[in-house]
């Protein structure tokens, strides 16, 4: 079986909304069994969204449009489609009071416009939608199927994963699943990565992708099996493989980040770390502390921009500072050191740079950063350029960072 996903909204084609949607849904769709032949995105336009309907009927067998569904004017899905389908909207009452009672528990009045998100085609089947207003709908027609969901992403998701997905289920269309194991990797750029495994052998149906975002390269090795224990013993080799050529540069599996991988093994060991920041004020900190019990292992972070306050919060030394400068690997030394004394970690970074555009020399480019590490038995440096806007100079600083602490703590772990 294969699918068609619409995508349906002015915003999409403006480009004010990405299209998470779309990518979602066919994720979601292949990890089933069941391929996307083919993505349309229209607008809010009653002839573009007849002309993908009827595109996806003559494609695939089920097609999944998400959009169009909610309260005002510009939300045409359902009345399109119901008029396409020359079926009848009619009033679905157990939706209607779910909406009366999402408006009550708000303390406010329910507007008349809201109604109309309580009628279906006749015939249709309703998915209960307890995240908003707008359900989820299921229309069989002729050996098609076509399924509308609202376009807020949260609840686009919940309603495929406990509605659709199961409806699919339910009626046989799932084909032999997809499984895959993603490898995370940093401090490679894709090339590198490439050149190191290129020549391994893929494993009967397994298939593998380079993924690189911002620094990082994911592989996914993927492929159709009868079960995830099949497919992991098929990937094995190459997953061996893989992890013998990149080294400390494979950080982590499916959806661990790097802070997740870092707050493990301090949390494991009992030790905490603080950082000191000056070219990407807080947003180190902020990373570590998206992780929930980041509490556990981080005791803080001082923002430190100006050269006083690196001097008065941090015991930067004046003449450090008038000699190396702000951006150095000497001042990111006393950063580090500074904020691991006054906050009492075992473990502190300090990061100091040019995010840019304005601020370059001939000898410290824009995109300089200088890193400190402190612990109870060193204090070092390291120093990296990095190409791009003065947001991403600051992402990579950040991914920078924590990749510094995290190979000191593997190091210090092969040493014991």
């Amino acid at each position: 079986m294969q699918a068609v996903v619409i995508a349906i909204g002015d915003e999409l084609l403006a480009g004010k909304t990405v299209n998470n949607n779309a990518a979602y849904l066919s994720a979601r769709l292949a990890l089933l069994g069941i391929p996307v032949r083919r993505q349309l995105v229209v607008g809010d336009r009653e002839d573009d969204i007849v002309a993908a309907v009827v595109e996806a009927r003559g494609l695939a067998p089920f097609a999944v449009a998400t959009g169009g569904l909610g309260p005002t004017n510009d939300d045409l899905t359902l009345g399109v489609i119901s008029r396409w389908l020359k079926r009848e909207l009619v009033l679905h009452p157990a939706t209607l009071k779910h909406i009366e009672e999402m408006f009550a528990r708000r303390g406010v009045s329910m507007p008349a416009v809201n109604v109309g998100q309580a009628q279906v085609p006749a015939g249709a089947r309703v998915l209960r939608n307890p995240l908003g207003t707008a359900p989820g709908i299921i229309v069989e027609e002729e050996g098609w199927t076509l399924a509308l969901l609202p376009g807020v992403p949260a609840e686009m998701e919940y309603l495929f994963d406990h509605g659709v997905a199961p409806y699919l289920e339910e009626k046989g269309y799932v084909g032999e699943r997809v499984y895959e194991r993603v490898l995370r990797c940093v401090g490679l750029p894709e090339s590198a990565v490439a050149e190191r495994i290129g020549a391994f052998p893929l494993p009967p149906g397994v298939h593998l992708a380079y993924l690189p975002h911002a620094g990082e390269v994911n592989l996914r090795l993927w492929g159709s099996a009868p079960n995830e224990g099949t497919f992991r013993e098929r990937a094995r080799p190459l997953v061996e493989s893989v992890k013998g050529a990149l080294g400390i540069h494979v950080y982590g599996e499916g959806d661990e980040v790097i802070e997740e991988v870092v707050g493990g093994i301090l949390s494991t060991r009992g030790e905490t770390v603080a950082v000191a920041e000056s070219c990407t004020a807080g947003l180190l900190a902020g990373r570590i502390t998206n992780v929930s019990g980041s509490s556990a292992w981080f005791r803080g972070g001082v923002v430190a921009y100006a050269n006083d306050v690196k001097e008065a919060l941090l015991g930067v030394a004046a003449e450090t500072l008038a000699a190396y400068g702000a951006v150095s690997e000497e001042t990111a030394r006393e950063m580090a050191a500074g904020v691991r004394s006054r906050l009492g970690a075992d473990y502190a970074l300090g990061v100091t740079g040019i995010a840019g555009p304005t601020g370059g020399t001939a000898e410290k480019p824009v995109g300089t950063v200088c890193f400190g590490f402190a612990s109870a038995g060193e204090i070092t440096s390291e120093k990296a350029v990095f190409n791009g806007d003065r947001a991403f100079v600051r992402h990579r600083a950040v991914l920078y960072a924590l990749d510094l602490l995290r190979r000191r703590l593997l190091r210090k772990e092969r040493r014991k």
